[in-house]
């Protein structure tokens, strides 16, 4: 029979994860987790649940994040990550390595990977509230891109009403055209049908 500690001693267990926010699986089944309030990393296993590296810090600078928020990875294994409050997409290889980032598409609270042969990346430039604040002037819309940062359109206001946004946390957008969003301030979800036109992917 094993000893006892003694009376009073406390074994503390650091979690492993503070506050996740996202995960996403690559093709090889490959696991990535943000970790974004606290620890401001991003974590990846193996199919099997094995670490194999993780990667981040608080900061703002070339791998660094303020708060890793969402998570999408494309065909090829690369990883994209939203780093909301200071308002980058981070790019990373399937190692992450960090690759490149995007800063001019706002707030990415939620992202989304298109399937199919050609990808695109879907980015969420959310208004944080409900209220008549400058925020509403900047924000609101969801933007449609290249996975090299190359912006085909956008669509999308604050507001409560069909086609407006109250706050699009996540996006689906397994058919190019057909985008669902899950809203936090208006409490639904909708679906949206967007018609393209020409130099304008994102238009609807």
């Amino acid at each position: 029979m094993g000893s006892i500690p003694p009376y009073g001693r406390r074994i503390r267990l650091r979690p492993i994860f503070s506050i996740a926010t996202d995960v996403a699986i690559d093709a090889a089944g490959n696991i990535f987790v943000a970790d974004g309030y606290v620890n401001a990393r991003v974590v990846k296993y193996d199919k099997n649940g094995r670490f194999v590296k993780q990667v981040g810090r608080r900061g703002s600078g070339p791998g660094e994040f303020s708060l890793p928020h969402a998570l999408v990875v494309d065909a090829k294994g690369n990883v994209y990550v939203g780093s909301r409050s200071d308002q980058r997409i981070l790019v990373f290889d399937n190692d992450l390595n960090y690759k490149t980032e995007f800063n001019h598409v706002g707030a990415p609270w939620g992202l989304c990977i298109t399937s199919g042969p050609h990808q695109y990346l879907y980015s969420s430039n959310a208004n944080p509230d409900s209220q008549q604040t400058p925020l509403h002037e900047v924000t609101g819309q969801i933007y449609k891109m290249e996975l090299d940062g190359t912006v085909l359109g956008k669509f999308g206001v604050p507001g409560k009403q069909p086609g407006q946004f109250g706050t699009a946390h996540t996006i689906d957008c397994r058919d190019e055209n057909v985008i669902f969003t899950g809203e936090i301030v208006t409490w639904r979800a909708q679906k949206l049908i967007l018609h393209p036109t020409p130099n304008q992917g994102g238009s609807r």
